[in-house]
């Protein structure tokens, strides 16, 4: 690029220098902590801040005086123009509090001409042919983001806000009145949960198959649209929308799917199966169906939906259908998974929003008999240390071999970050999938 073709500012840039050049040692610590090299586009203004850096490195107060030394001790100070140069910087803001004010001039141009340079790259990228589509798709979502990020935000680092509303966290809880997240639903697990689901929390709920994950799942949805009336985003990679759907209508009327293949639907039934359906369409529930996706693909739609209308629960079903979309993912299946629970955690801390994920656990439990644990989830460690709450369901082996419409599932929080382990046991009415509170509701704590 030309460089009358990129934005910068030459004022701005020598006011900054020269405002270095005046500064008392603290002054220029506090101008340098904030002012990095890409601010100034200028090569020679480059080459003086730099030699600003390295003077003020070895504990030298970086004057006009001991910059020219600096400069010429390194053969740069020809390269920058020479002394007249510096001797025109030096005059132009005496006055080193005056920084702040050409600052924001500076942060603003250093960010137009990195969309410049991301337009650029766009450009290029978008005439490669050797690129798939996919990896173009999440590569500019990628770049779009990191350009976001270059917006100098450093008053949002600041630990007072973060300590004041850390504080009234705690008051309300005092006062009875806890800071509650994204109920379940599910009455043993809330209270077991607690604080709920929060913004920026991967809650895991993992399970052997057909022991009820996606029905728990989608009985939590339907709790978070329906009755709480908040915006759901659904991934299914293994189910359909319209199967999803079916399924929470028939769940939420409480209609088993064997009176509607028999025809034997009666009009209370009939007229919940409207009522439920109504419900569910008039919901805010969202729901990609699309199959063997990257965490690219579930990052970029995510992110989308949520910049439209903000969501407020993001479901995944399930993990391991995920693929991952770096090289190093591609080459191992650890590493791929690692990946990919290491995107949903990055995914929920970014949208601020918490993030149910489905999982599925290796057949140890199934060899050795009794409860699963976090090391029986499938396929990495990762997922249990990326996670905030891992949730296990397990039904018991005579229980599932018995064929019983209504086994014992226990849903077992194996980790929480936030507050107490333990067990809570519900029924699972099969016919209609839906988890109700067991007769044997003596649920309790492990912690």
């Amino acid at each position: 690029m030309q460089a009358e073709q990129v934005i910068y500012e030459q004022s701005a840039e020598t006011a900054i220098l020269s405002c270095l050049f005046h500064g008392a040692v603290e002054d220029q610590k506090e101008i340098i902590s904030t002012i990095r090299e890409d601010h100034f586009f200028v090569h020679e203004h480059k080459i003086i801040f730099n030699s600003v850096l390295r003077t003020i490195g070895r504990g030298i107060h970086a004057d006009y005086i001991n910059i020219k030394n600096e400069l010429e001790g390194n053969k740069q100070l020809e390269e920058v123009g020479g002394d007249d140069v510096l001797t025109e910087i030096a005059s132009f803001c005496p006055n080193a509090h005056n920084w702040k004010r050409y600052y924001p001039k500076l942060e603003e141009a250093r960010y137009r001409r990195s969309l410049e340079y991301l337009a650029s790259d766009m450009i290029c990228k978008a005439r490669d042919r050797d690129l798939k589509l996919e990896e173009l798709k999440n590569w500019s979502e990628t770049s779009v983001m990191k350009a976001d990020y270059m917006i100098d935000n450093t008053d949002q680092l600041s630990i007072k806000g973060v300590v004041e509303r850390a504080l009234d966290n705690i008051e309300s809880t005092m006062r009875g009145e806890p800071k509650i997240g994204i109920r379940t639903g599910l009455v043993p697990v809330d209270d077991l949960l607690m604080f709920g689901m929060r913004g920026g929390d991967m809650v895991v709920l993992a399970a052997r198959p057909a022991v009820g994950k996606t029905s728990a799942a989608m009985q939590i949805a339907e709790h978070v649209a329906l009755d709480l009336k908040k915006r759901v985003l659904m991934f299914s990679l293994e189910m359909t929308s319209v199967a999803l759907m079916e399924r929470m209508i028939r769940s939420r009327a409480r209609v088993r799917a064997a009176d509607i293949l028999a025809q034997s639907i009666t009009p209370y039934q009939k007229q919940s199966l409207g009522k439920a359906y109504e419900e569910v369409r008039d919901s805010n529930i969202l729901c990609d169906d699309t199959s063997g996706k990257s965490m690219g693909y579930i990052k970029s739609i995510a992110r989308r939906a949520h910049q439209k209308e903000p969501i407020d629960l993001i479901i995944i079903d399930y993990l391991q259908l995920l693929k991952g979309d770096s090289k190093r993912a591609k080459d191992n299946r650890v590493n791929e998974v690692e990946e990919i629970s290491g995107g949903i955690k990055e995914l929920a801390k970014t949208l601020k929003v918490p993030v149910l994920v489905l999982a599925q656990l290796n057949r140890d439990p199934e060899k050795r008999g009794g409860r699963p644990s976090l090391s029986d989830l499938k396929g990495s460690g990762a997922i249990e240390q990326d996670a905030d709450m891992v949730m296990i369901l397990h039904c018991d082996e005579e229980d599932a071999k018995s064929h019983t419409q209504i086994p014992t599932v226990e849903f077992i929080v194996a980790k929480h970050r936030e507050g107490p382990t333990g067990i809570a046991p519900m029924s699972f009415n099969k016919a209609v999938t839906r988890f109700e509170i067991a007769s044997n509701n003596g649920w309790g704590n492990q912690d």
